[in-house]
């Protein structure tokens, strides 16, 4: 049985939200959030060094569409994230729809009693996780 491992990225301007699945357990955790520069540039030596540790063969990202399902500066900001992913490592990148995952990662803390004002790391890494597993539970792996 052949098992595959998926990162799903929630991506910002200041940080990326990273969790991890493999295709045994088809269950997303948050594993990491990845600050970048100040000037505002990928910080490609910290996602070197998550992306050497796992083998990965695919990598999920969120896509924010605004409210009436359209594309937003964000949108172009994570497609381009992406293609860079897939140039830089040469695996396979799937893009889905993240529309509210950061809303929903910030009621899920809040549920599970963490502070009402939960940290941006935490909400990030937690969209990360509910973009990552909104595709797993999507996929059909018959």
């Amino acid at each position: 049985m052949n098992i595959s491992a998926y990162l799903g990225f929630d991506v910002g301007t200041k940080r990326t939200g990273i969790a991890i699945a493999n295709s045994l357990t088809m269950q997303a955790t948050g594993i990491k959030v990845i600050k970048h520069h100040k000037n505002g540039s990928t910080n490609w030596v910290a996602f070197n060094e998550v992306i050497s540790a796992h083998n990965i063969n695919k990598f999920v990202v969120g896509l924010p569409f605004n409210q009436q399902g359209k594309e937003q500066t964000m949108t172009f900001i994570a497609k381009s994230f992406g293609n860079k992913l897939k140039n830089r490592y040469q695996i396979e990148v799937e893009f889905i729809d993240e529309y509210l995952s950061s809303n929903e990662a910030k009621k899920l803390l809040k549920y599970n009693h963490h502070h009402h004002n939960a940290q941006r790391d935490d909400v990030d890494k937690q969209s990360s996780q509910l973009i990552l597993q909104t595709w797993l539970n999507e996929k059909r792996f018959d």
